[in-house]
């Protein structure tokens, strides 16, 4: 049986710098003297710089390249790594990562769930997010549909209308006129 520990983490602002001491990383503190610049007790120097999402720098002489683009509205994430990009969709339970699925989360009954327990939740969130969207689509493309055919009825009604009058002009009211001038 898999043993759930619960995060436990402090995160404070301490003066010019930060303290954070976490159940899994320890204890570690960060100032941040100029912008770009950063010294850890546990990692080191850290140089770097965000162009449009994508951050180039160097951490203790090590390259480092990351990348993070979101569409708030789609719920879709694309982020870069130096072992290559990813693809991840948020939904109503969590975010699958299509790429990998063990990097996915979900939240289940309050209960956050990382990994591959919460891969097939996050996919089931998906597929069922989907499903509400197809079937809006569904609803929106059968609402305009009526539309767009009551419109064209509307207007082949008056086409008709039309032909019929110029018919009967042409037919019965043209030839009066001319015999009453003759």
């Amino acid at each position: 049986m898999a043993k759930k520990l619960k995060r436990i983490e402090i995160n404070e602002k301490v003066g010019p710098g930060r303290v954070r001491a976490s159940r899994t990383g320890g204890i570690n503190a960060s100032t941040s003297p100029i912008k770009g610049f950063t010294l850890n007790t546990k990692h080191g120097a850290r140089v770097s710089k965000t162009f449009k999402g994508l951050t180039l720098g160097l951490q203790n002489f090590n390259s480092v390249v990351r990348g993070r683009w979101s569409t708030k509205k789609e719920g879709l994430n694309v982020n870069l790594s130096k072992s290559g990009f990813s693809v991840s969709a948020k939904n109503s339970l969590g975010t699958f990562n299509f790429r990998n699925p063990k990097r996915s989360s979900a939240t289940f009954a309050g209960i956050q769930v990382r990994g591959k327990n919460a891969a097939w939740i996050a996919l089931l969130g998906f597929v069922f997010d989907l499903a509400i969207i197809l079937i809006k689509l569904s609803i929106l493309i059968i609402k305009r549909g009526v539309l767009i055919a009551a419109w064209a009825i509307v207007t082949l009604w008056d086409l008709l209308k039309l032909i019929g009058s110029t018919t009967i002009f042409l037919i019965v009211d043209l030839p009066k006129q001319f015999r009453k001038d003759s």
